[in-house]
């Protein structure tokens, strides 16, 4: 990088004093040679240049800045995570040599804010090499072209958010589901191994192929499920010798720690891999034990073809697929202890033990459950730490209302905690969302419908419906003052199979139609329509917000 060293005082004030400040950033941008770069001095550059720097600079959220036809970078502090080792090297540099690897993905758009049409991405997908390696990275972003003194666009500012951790964080508590769900339906241990290989092939981001082996005897261990890859494929024999079989080095069962953790390097190793849904195959495997801390011994092996753009110096992949190695084990522990028992019960009383082994796997699914409680409202007291540390500058209405969307969120899941999420009664999640605005001596709303039962997912949508519909009545409506009711009522069609709800507010002001809707009724209107497959209308009479919702049950 070349720089130069500037006189003391001199980017302080005068022309250059939109420099000042921006902790590393601006310290290195004040020191940076720009003459050699297409923008030329500082002092020289146009006032919309050293305005969006100057903004760029001050700002804690991770910015920035592309000027002039070769789109020259600038950036922040906070962006520097970001960037990570292309800096210091990107700072001046053109975008397209910085960010070459996604130029393609993002080409449209750049040249659409360059004719001063701004987009905006949400949590989208980008395969970024910032650190010598290929990563998976999410990132929420929009480009905002900037106009110059002329009327001309000089350049393009973005602001940024990092959305990888959530992204892949709840792709990952997914997949724990989805093999907690499938395995209970399990009546063997066969069963067991089969239905979770059909859970871990939906999640191919992370484990492009997965193998599940069974030992049988102290010698072999026999394939027993595959996802991504058809049994008879070189890397998915039927069986695994003990003593380091040339396909996969499984030792027999032992003592469980001669499997586990093992990375087993994949290049050359195989003439064709899956590669799911990255344009480049796994080039490691992870061998686990399927073993839970109370046996003495394995299962059986789970082998992972690894993401090969996964974050490397994070050990979050593997302590994952410990747990989905765990969970598939616990499955089989169970149906390998209620095998047991159902043999031994065939001379004694079989109708006892059946029972009594039967409670235990229960308590060891409820056990599980518990500990998914758990993780997930751990994660929700995460992401509320995380809002009010990151809100703190944000204004108090707004802070307030998501610390609120996420109580409501968190006051659903415990509904569906109580019924082991199997579900939970519609008015029940009605009730759940209107508490907060219960009054002890009056009656500020009524609830009236035949009983009915959601699924956690309508559950989970329509508790949050309510929430927004609550807090826009508090606010607006029937709720903000003294005299106002909410009258919520549902009725089901002959089959069972689709439900019509009526939201009505009486007695509150006057009603005006908004020129503009805000979050929580267009997630009301349209959000809540496509994820219950049904349609929702809402009517501002000057009576009452009147809210109708047709959904399918099934």
């Amino acid at each position: 990088m070349n720089v130069h060293v500037a006189k003391s005082g001199s980017v302080m004030s005068g022309p250059m004093g939109f420099l000042r400040n921006g902790g590393q950033m601006g310290a290195a941008m004040r020191a940076f040679d720009w003459s050699a770069t297409p923008l030329g001095r500082p002092e020289d550059w146009p006032q919309s240049l050293r305005t969006c720097v100057r903004i760029m600079l001050a700002s804690r959220q991770p910015m920035w800045v592309w000027w002039g036809r070769e789109l020259i970078n600038l950036y922040n502090d906070a962006y520097l995570p970001i960037i990570g080792g292309k800096h210091p090297a990107a700072l001046g540099m053109p975008a397209r040599q910085v960010w070459a690897e996604i130029w393609d993905q993002i080409r449209d758009r750049i040249a659409a804010a360059m004719n001063g049409e701004a987009s905006y991405s949400e949590a989208e997908l980008l395969v970024m090499n910032r650190n010598g390696y290929d990563e998976e990275v999410y990132y929420t972003f929009s480009f905002s072209p900037v106009p110059q003194e002329d009327g001309g666009i000089g350049g393009i500012v973005c602001a940024t958010t990092d959305d990888t951790d959530r992204v892949v964080g709840a792709r990952r508590l997914a997949l724990l589901r989805e093999v907690a769900s499938r395995t209970w339906e399990a009546d063997t241990v066969d069963d067991v191994y089969h239905l979770a290989a059909r859970a871990l092939a939906r999640d191919a981001h992370d484990m492009p192929f997965a193998l599940l082996y069974r030992f049988a005897g102290a010698d072999d261990a026999m394939l027993a499920g595959a996802a991504g890859l058809d049994a008879g494929h070189p890397a998915a024999p039927q069986s695994l010798k003990r003593g380091g079989s040339a396909v996969w080095p499984v030792d027999g069962r032992g003592d469980g720690t001669r499997v586990f953790p093992r990375v087993i390097p994949l290049a050359g190793k195989f003439a064709a891999l899956p590669s799911g849904p990255w344009a480049v195959p796994p080039d490691e495997a992870l061998l686990l034990p399927l073993s839970t801390s109370a046996d003495a011994m394995p299962h059986g092996v789970l082998i992972l073809g690894v993401n090969p753009y996964r974050r490397r110096e994070d050990d979050g992949f593997e302590n994952f697929a410990a747990l989905v190695a765990r969970q598939v084990a616990s499955a089989a522990a169970g149906i390998e202890s209620l095998e047991m028992e159902r043999e031994r019960a065939r001379s004694a009383d079989s109708l006892a033990l059946e029972i009594e082994n039967r409670r235990r796997i229960e308590q060891h699914q409820n056990a599980l459950l518990d500990e998914l409680n758990h993780r997930v409202k751990n994660t929700l007291a995460t992401v509320q730490a995380m809002a009010m540390q990151t809100l703190k500058g944000v204004d108090q209405p707004a802070r307030e209302a998501f610390i609120a969307r996420l109580f409501a969120l968190s006051s659903q899941h415990d509904l569906l905690t109580l019924d082991s999420w199997e579900g939970a009664s519609f008015e029940g999640v009605v009730r759940r969302a209107l508490r907060p605005w219960r009054e002890e001596e009056r009656t500020r709303f009524t609830v009236d419908g035949p009983a009915v039962h959601l699924d956690p997912k309508r559950a989970l949508a329509l508790g949050m419906g309510f929430h927004e519909l609550a807090t826009n009545a508090a606010a607006y409506g029937a709720l903000s003052n003294e005299t106002g009711l909410v009258k919520v009522n549902w009725t089901l069609e002959a089959d069972g199979t689709r439900l019509k709800l009526r939201w009505q507010e009486v007695g509150g002001p006057p009603v005006i139609a908004p020129s503009r809707k805000g979050f929580g009724l267009r997630l009301v209107e349209h959000g809540l329509g496509r994820e219950l497959s049904g349609v929702v209308n809402l009517d501002f009479a000057p009576d009452g917000l009147v809210c109708e919702w047709i959904m399918k049950l099934s």
